[in-house]
């Protein structure tokens, strides 16, 4: 047999090898899989049914991913099958579908050189999302939706990253310590590019009917990388005064009046004002 029909099996086999899993492993033996490699990063997955789904695919319902401090992500149902074509021709793709109560996920994400994740989120209630109340402790809520459209491999990805909030709000928002003020009714719009698997805010404003917000700078996208971000409050002077104990906190970094400027540093997993 010549080595190009040798490579050429080697790939097909490599290819179909998730078709083969989802046909003929049991999907309690998948869940046992799944479980454990989450168990290892030390997170739990708990859900109601996971059952296969028609004609190729896995379905899970009720599911909660949680760590140490709670639950972190719950989903109503998540249904996830290969993009058979893409996989066959030497790019193993998944599709996945995600619901959240009213909201929508909708990924792909596909490994090799022509690889990249693709993502749509719409209607997304975040509130129902239990990892800002449970790991950041702050009351946020609005209707949520994105796009992400990035290609290559991790860590070294590069595309971009869009989001829009409407009727936004937060409470009980902190800075490491330090508390910041408490909004409603905003309208939240950004993009981050990605470049090199490195970040850059390059437009996230937070606009309501007292304050004007802007983040911006370097954001990595690990957890544990660290920060460069600056933002900068511009508060109107009734909602100033409503909430005057907060910015007599923040008067070290008032730089002109009205307009105060927070160096963000640390990581994404603990920020911290510098």
């Amino acid at each position: 047999m010549s080595r190009s029909r040798i490579t050429g099996g080697v790939i097909l086999l490599i290819a179909l090898f998730p078709l083969l899993v989802i046909l003929f492993i049991p999907a309690a033996q998948v869940e046992g899989v799944l479980r454990r490699l989450l168990a290892s990063q030390g997170y739990s997955f708990t859900a109601d049914r996971f059952d296969k789904a028609f004609p190729l695919g896995i379905t899970v319902r009720n599911v909660t991913i949680a760590d140490s401090r709670g639950a972190l992500l719950q989903l109503d149902r998540l249904t996830v099958r290969p993009a058979i074509i893409s996989t066959l021709t030497g790019t193993p793709t998944f599709s996945a579908e995600a619901v959240v109560g009213s909201g929508k996920i909708d990924l792909l994400w596909g490994w090799g050189k022509r690889g990249g994740i693709t993502a749509d989120i719409s209607g997304l209630s975040l509130e129902q999302v239990p990892f800002f109340r449970n790991v950041a402790g702050a009351t946020v809520k609005g209707s949520f939706m994105g796009e992400v459209r990035l290609t290559g491999l991790l860590p070294r990805m590069n595309g971009t990253i869009k989001l829009e909030v409407k009727g936004g709000e937060l409470a009980d928002m902190k800075i490491g310590e330090m508390p910041l003020p408490a909004v409603t009714d905003e309208t939240i719009q950004g993009m981050l590019r990605v470049r090199d698997g490195r970040g850059r805010v390059e437009s996230l404003t937070f606009q309501g009917s007292g304050l004007y917000a802007r983040l911006s700078g370097e954001i990595p996208l690990s957890a544990s990388a660290p920060l460069e971000l600056q933002l900068e409050l511009m508060p109107k002077a009734d909602f100033l005064e409503k909430q005057k104990f907060v910015f007599l906190l923040l008067v070290k970094y008032l730089d002109s009046p009205g307009h105060y400027r927070l160096p963000l540093r640390g990581s994404l997993a603990k920020p911290s004002l510098f």
